[in-house]
């Protein structure tokens, strides 16, 4: 147990900074121009409901500990967490895309496609540095 809090608390900033990096550097652009009016913008960047996001950044992490990072093989410890990771990331990325693409009018095509990929991306990361740190505790 103190095993997977360990990983999971691991888990959190590499989540955090990852997402950050992309939303706020290297994306920022692409998602202000994409969400348009469903943003909350001040100024020129998006400004996010706090405790919203740090539910985000809680529950992320959380699925990866519990999901994906059981069925990583630790015979193939890179590719397995990679593809568990990315595979978590599809389901968790689409759900939340194809929900708003399903019930929103004229929610961007585009960006469905472009966070889907980004989830998945984030997802096989941080599992790849979370069974990276697992065998390194153990």
């Amino acid at each position: 147990m103190l095993h997977a809090i360990a990983i999971y608390l691991f888990c959190l900033p590499c989540t955090l900074l990852l997402d950050y990096l992309w939303l706020a550097k290297v994306m920022q652009g692409f998602y202000l121009s994409e969400l348009g009016p469903y943003a909350r913008v001040r100024g020129r960047t998006i400004k996010p409901v706090y405790w919203a996001a740090a539910i985000v950044y809680l529950l992320l992490p959380l699925g990866i500990v519990l999901f994906a990072l059981p069925r990583v093989e630790p015979a193939h410890l890179v590719a397995s967490s990679l593809g568990w990771g990315a595979l978590f990331g599809l389901v968790v990325y689409g759900v939340y895309d194809m929900t708003n693409m399903s019930t929103l009018e004229r929610w961007p095509v585009k960006m469905v496609w472009v966070d889907i990929c980004w989830g998945c991306l984030l997802c096989a990361v941080t599992t790849c540095f979370a069974a990276l740190m697992s065998k390194w505790l153990r």
